[in-house]
């Protein structure tokens, strides 16, 4: 069993003011399915290239007794079949096959001799097998071997993320770090992928997809806002304790500070009695010695409490300090009570050669929460372009009348560049209520001296959602709306939802999002 060791790891970006690993020590098992979640900007992806010494730590070290691989990586050469660009990725295996080749052409002693040596290589990373292991895990991944015959530029995102993961797993000897491995992929695909790395050996993952969590991982690592931690288990299992520990740490919290006011309340007292026993001494005929040691007593009594009061402040110190503060999403009241919002019936849209709606109806009442489901390139996002009227159909009905109010948050959001302020200004939106929003998400900082430009993929999707979030509606439309979002905002999302129950139509591939917000769900084909 290997280990990978970090040793005080210290590291910032530009400014130690924002510091993200402040003498960090683990100790990870290359054993372990090691699952790393946190909030957006915490450092999940950072922790991963420090493991692969793809950046430096500012202070610190890190130990590895076995090679690491990072995805996603890009290979070189995407415009060859499938099959060569995974061969290369695990090792060179055309490399050595053409010197093999020049050697027995030579067919002298010498160069016999540095064939065999050549040839040992070969076999040890498995060249006379590594085609039938490559379709072996084609085949577990639900993939058909002719996909390894085509070019791999012509290869879905989802194929292409599935074809790489199986170059890093059948290299020999490594650990395989995984940043965000769900982006391209359906509900389906997910799944298949989940229990395919289930079967595997170690390897450390990041993601926000608590289903694909709970079916791959046996550890998990949270970044915390106050420090990191390992528990053993699944996502479920982590929340569970968490949740746990959260509730007992608030009850002793509470406990403490009621303790300490009633100590405070204490100590105020005896100081209070000790200096009026000390006004007696002056003037009065009673024995001053007397007096005096009462006052000295009830000093002592309240140093004494005052004590206990600092001791119940240390410990109250320790409790909570990963405990983020509750900060509740609001949604925009309904503008108006409307029983039916939209329909569409009998559709039928063709774009190019591809039919994407065929004799298609839907119909969203109010209160509904409708999630529409489906395989990549099923027609989810264009059902939604037709819903929101930026494509019409070429056959069928569209109800959507005017005096229902729609906002839309697209899954390629609408603000990617420019300045954040004027966009607000120019919609008309309260710049106080959207930098609360966002913080709420846990997007904060210089947001609004940035442009937009320079954002992550996390930070424009909050963008989005926040303009629908503040936008006044009878109907949100969602595509996609937790692509890149962290898992703690996804959770903060479902409760303002399912708090507030707006009328949704909304397309995803969050498993668990979709049992706990939608009232219907509708596949596509």
């Amino acid at each position: 069993m290997s280990s990978i060791l970090l040793n005080s790891i210290t590291f910032y970006y530009t400014s130690p003011d924002e510091i993200l690993f402040d003498n960090l020590n683990l100790n990870i098992s290359t054993d372990w399915k090691l699952g790393l979640i946190g909030k957006n900007g915490r450092g999940k992806t950072t922790l991963l290239n420090l493991i692969n010494k793809s950046i430096t730590p500012v202070k610190g070290t890190v130990h590895k007794d076995i090679n690491t691989n990072f995805f996603p990586y890009y290979p070189a050469n995407v415009s060859e079949n499938t099959m060569n660009v995974i061969k290369e990725n695990i090792a060179p295996f055309s490399f050595l096959e053409a010197k093999m080749n020049m050697l027995t052409s030579k067919n002298d002693k010498e160069s016999m001799e540095e064939y065999g040596e050549v040839l040992e290589k070969f076999q040890e990373m498995n060249g006379y097998e590594i085609d039938s292991m490559i379709e072996k895990e084609f085949d577990e991944l639900g993939m058909g071997s002719n996909i390894l015959k085509r070019e791999f530029s012509s290869l879905s995102g989802g194929e292409q993320t599935r074809s790489l993961l199986v170059s890093l797993f059948l290299k020999k000897d490594s650990f395989t770090l995984i940043d965000e491995p769900t982006n391209h992929l359906d509900m389906e695909g997910r799944r298949v992928l989940g229990k395919y790395l289930s079967k595997k050996g170690g390897f450390m993952l990041v993601t926000h997809d608590r289903y694909f969590l709970d079916l791959c991982v046996d550890h998990i690592m949270s970044i915390n806002k106050n420090d990191v931690r390992l528990s053993k288990g699944n996502y479920s299992q982590w929340k569970y304790n968490a949740d746990l520990e959260e509730e007992y740490e608030k009850r002793k919290s509470n406990k403490l500070k009621r303790e300490i006011k009633s100590l405070e309340v204490a100590a105020k007292k005896r100081r209070q009695w000790s200096d009026k026993k000390e006004k007696e001494i002056a003037g009065s005929g009673i024995d001053k010695g007397f007096i005096s040691h009462r006052s000295a007593k009830l000093m002592k009594r309240a140093l004494n409490i005052e004590s206990r009061v600092d001791k119940k402040l240390e410990e109250k110190k320790t409790l909570l300090k990963n405990f983020e503060k509750e900060r509740n999403l609001k949604l925009n009241e309904k503008t108006k009570s409307v029983k039916k919002l939209i329909s569409i019936d009998n559709a039928y849209l063709k774009l190019g050669e591809k039919v994407v709606l065929d004799n298609f109806s839907l119909t969203v009442n109010e209160g509904d929460r409708v999630a529409i489901i489906g395989g990549n390139g099923c027609g989810k996002t264009t059902l939604v372009r037709v819903l929101i009227g930026e494509l019409e159909i070429n056959e069928g009905l569209l109800y959507k009348p005017n005096f229902v109010t729609i906002s839309c948050a697209r899954q390629n959001p609408l603000w990617d560049k420019g300045s954040l302020r004027k966009h607000l200004k120019d919609e008309n939106i309260d710049e106080t209520k959207f930098r609360n929003i966002m913080g709420v998400l846990g997007a904060s900082g210089n947001l609004f001296e940035r442009p937009l430009e320079s954002f992550s993929k996390g930070e424009l999707k909050k963008v989005e959602l926040c303009k629908s979030f503040l936008e006044p509606n009878d109907l949100l439309i969602w595509d996609e709306p937790l692509n890149y979002l962290d898992v703690m905002s996804r959770e903060q999302i479902e409760i303002v939802i399912l708090k507030h129950k707006p009328s949704m139509i909304f397309t995803e591939h969050d498993k668990v999002f979709i049992e706990k917000i939608a009232t219907h769900v509708i596949k596509l084909n």
